[in-house]
């Protein structure tokens, strides 16, 4: 029987991942806003966001030999409530007014370490529940829930901070979590071709090889990688500091709230798009190389620019156009992975996308602290351009694209 796009196990995955994100979205802002507020500092603001990215990119490859073998419905249940749990008690010490630096770091790096466990296991269970010929489809309609939740927290997270206050946001991102966890019971999974299977150091070593492998052997991941990995450290602090530059600029929180809330529009309107209507494999490509190469574009405008809504307008385009190429080769990579050993590959893949990003972040920072914000961001996106066009004209990469 032909497996419906909107089963049961989708609609729990999705809606799980959807209150936790509420949380996430009001918890990224309240703490970026509460290091920079309290310190000043872009380079510990970049730390502290690079934290959980140097978590996860020495310990996905392993973590994703794990998923293969394990039960991956109680992985999610678990590190879900392990993360409700922690920010719940971060809470408790935040309207205590004891919030430090120091616990700042360790919440991140206890957060990430769930997180390098839970990411695997849910993009392997969607790539599962969600039917092969709707692929696109059903990754754009958890894109576009995602993008609306964004959208609605990115424009009232200012608003709600300096209401509020940073201790309960932590808070109410605690209870996000494990409302999550709760639902999140309710799945059924099929099991893995290795699920059950013994887990140890050595086999953990052994499946990092045979991905490694598997890539070398793939002439398109093969290339994917090294530049996945050189954008990343081009651009990936650009994202982290993005409040930084805003409030350098002259602006405040509540304008802050409205270019994020104006990329997650977009974003919203390029998901919607992609899980409506349907593209030919040639269209597609050439959505894939104008989407990376237009959105630099915009991006450098809004780093030259003091007007408000030059700014809007530019970072609408530049997010749905990101958003774009970057929806594109995730369907395509989720359609080429192998069972068998899926989980490691994704692992590890994603574990070198990172790499870049954990490394952006910090170098941001320090950079920042010394020359104007907004040089180095034009820099530095100037710079990766030539890393995306050459990935957008190699001929494995345009292969890769057109046959999944």
């Amino acid at each position: 029987m032909k497996q419906k796009l909107f089963n049961k196990d989708l609609i729990l995955i999705l809606q799980g991942n959807a209150v936790s994100l509420i949380g996430d979205v009001l918890y990224s802002v309240a703490i970026s806003y509460w290091v920079y507020a309290n310190t000043g500092s872009t380079t510990l603001m970049g730390f502290t966001a690079s934290i959980g990215m140097f978590v996860r990119m020495f310990l996905l490859p392993f973590a994703g030999s794990v998923i293969d073998k394990c039960n991956r419905k109680w992985m999610i249940v678990m590190m879900d409530a392990i993360r409700g749990v922690l920010l719940c008690i971060v809470g408790a010490i935040a309207f205590s007014g004891h919030l430090s630096i120091q616990i700042i770091m360790f919440t991140a790096f206890i957060a990430a370490l769930c997180g390098v466990f839970f990411s695997p296991a849910i993009s392997t269970a969607l790539i599962d529940v969600i039917p092969r010929d709707e692929m696109i489809r059903g990754q754009s309609l958890g894109n576009t829930i995602s993008s609306i939740i964004n959208l609605v927290g990115d424009a009232v997270s200012g608003f709600l901070v300096i209401t509020f206050g940073v201790p309960l946001i932590i808070v109410l991102n605690g209870i996000s979590y494990l409302i999550s966890a709760f639902t999140e019971v309710f799945i059924a999974l099929p099991k893995t071709t290795q699920q059950g299977q013994k887990i140890t150091l050595l086999s953990m070593f052994a499946d990092m090889k045979d991905a490694i492998k598997e890539i070398i052997n793939d002439p398109s991941l093969r290339v994917f990688i090294p530049v996945a990995i050189v954008i990343n450290l081009l651009s990936g602090g650009v994202y982290d500091l993005f409040m930084a530059f805003v409030l350098d600029a002259g602006f405040d929180l509540e304008d802050y709230s409205a270019f994020a809330a104006a990329q997650t529009a977009a974003s919203l309107v390029v998901v919607f798009i992609l899980s409506v209507f349907r593209f030919s494999n040639k269209t597609r490509y050439a959505l894939f190389s104008v989407g990376f190469i237009g959105s630099g574009l915009f991006y450098l405008i809004v780093f030259n620019n003091s007007s408000f809504w030059v700014m809007l307008i530019c970072l609408f385009i530049a997010s749905g156009l990101n958003v774009l190429g970057n929806s594109i080769f995730s369907a395509a990579l989720s359609l080429a992975l192998p069972e068998l050993n899926r989980g490691a590959i994704l692992g590890f893949f994603t574990a070198a996308s990172v790499g870049g990003s954990a490394l952006s972040s910090p170098l941001y920072g320090v950079l920042c602290d010394i020359i104007p914000i907004h040089i180095v961001f034009t820099a530095g996106t100037i710079i990766s351009f030539i890393p995306i066009i050459y990935m957008c004209i190699n001929k494995h990469i345009k292969r890769f694209i057109l046959e999944n």
